[in-house]
């Protein structure tokens, strides 16, 4: 353990004034603390007013670091190198924020792709339902019924309603594709609240 003495800790000080993280002398704080130890004991005015100007330097010190290695890890998650000069404890923090700032980003992502992610996946389900179906033309009304089912657009919003199968839609909107039995689809259709998107 290095010899640590308040011209060492105002040198560190004075260094740490610089942009980048500066080298500390090996078990930097270790050695602070136990110097102050000693000061401590000697009790003479000189030592106390050398502990007290020395706890302000290494105050400053710390929040300088702090300050540069938060910042450091915004860099790194933007694809810069990770900082040198860090000591075994300023490692295990700048670990520890580029951590949380990976999991504040992916439920960030997470919370800007879902809706769109949504829509997406509704549309291909759409797709591939009309697929699957077998379409007829029904020569009365040239509506197109997949499987005994319309495919309608909603032109006006509708709150939500039972139909004649017993389950429940909407509420809907203005623009809305729903798959409809035929019956509720012709209904709909017929009050000029629909159109059918198949004919």
């Amino acid at each position: 353990m290095e010899l640590i003495t308040y011209e060492t800790i105002r040198n560190a000080h004075r260094a740490e004034k610089e942009e980048e993280l500066q080298k500390l002398p090996p078990d930097f704080f270790e050695s602070v603390r136990n110097w102050f130890s000693h000061k401590e004991k000697m009790k003479d005015t000189v030592s106390l007013l050398e502990i007290e100007n020395a706890k302000k330097l290494i105050d400053d010190i710390i929040n300088r670091r702090e300050k540069k290695i938060v910042l450091a890890a915004l860099r790194t998650m933007r694809g810069d190198v990770p900082p040198q000069n860090m000591t075994n404890e300023e490692r295990v923090l700048f670990d520890e924020i580029i951590k949380i700032l990976k999991s504040y980003k992916e439920k960030l992502e997470e919370k800007i792709r879902s809706p769109i992610e949504i829509v997406e996946e509704k549309i291909e389900e759409v797709k591939e339902s009309i697929k699957d179906l077998k379409v007829e033309e029904v020569k009365e009304n040239k509506f197109i019924k997949p499987n005994g089912k319309l495919l309608v657009k909603i032109l006006t919003d509708l709150p939500r309603f039972v139909g004649s199968d017993l389950k429940a839609y909407g509420p809907l909107k203005a623009g809305d594709l729903i798959l409809v039995p035929e019956e509720i689809g012709n209904l709909l259709i017929s009050r000029r609240v629909a159109e059918n998107v198949m004919e």
